[in-house]
């Protein structure tokens, strides 16, 4: 193998482990908000974004909910819906956008040594467990290639 291969090789294990990392860290985030204090909060605003990534012909649509909430007299907003992927097909989008209008009374879970981070869902999604196996994929097809150079070469 050429040093371009061991570079290659180098960058997926790279991106799989900063992958793996973020996506560890969504699940233990997703897993503790579990256990946050709940708070009465109200939607603000919903709506549905689409966006293409890079050049593909396939729009992945994102439902966007921001909503406020108060805590000691002190009014917050957020707008995270849940720890993980919450975009991906235009009737999945949708269904979020027709469960939290604008104007409706929700709970919402907030973190209490953080009143400012919250999150409308708590629990993990299970597309945190798909990228997870996704970035020990690549991780590992990149620790392979690597470690087949250096045995290779030394």
């Amino acid at each position: 193998m050429s040093i371009n291969g061991f570079v290659f090789f180098l960058g997926w294990g790279l991106v799989g482990l900063s992958g793996l990392i973020w996506s560890l860290i969504n699940l233990w985030l997703s897993l503790r908000c579990k256990f946050w204090k709940i708070v009465d909060g109200e939607i603000k605003d919903s709506c549905t974004d689409a966006r293409r990534s890079g050049r593909s012909l396939f729009k992945s649509y994102y439902p966007i909910i921001s909503y406020t909430y108060n805590v000691n007299g002190v009014a917050f907003e957020g707008n995270r819906i849940r720890y993980g992927s919450t975009g991906g097909s235009k009737s999945e989008a949708h269904d979020y956008f027709e469960k939290y209008p604008a104007g409706k009374k929700v709970k919402i879970s907030i973190d209490p040594n953080n009143y400012g981070r919250s999150v409308l869902e708590p629990g993990p999604s299970w597309g945190i467990f798909g990228a997870i196996i996704l970035f020990l994929a690549a991780g590992a097809w990149g620790l392979t290639g690597v470690l087949d150079y250096l045995q290779a070469n030394h």
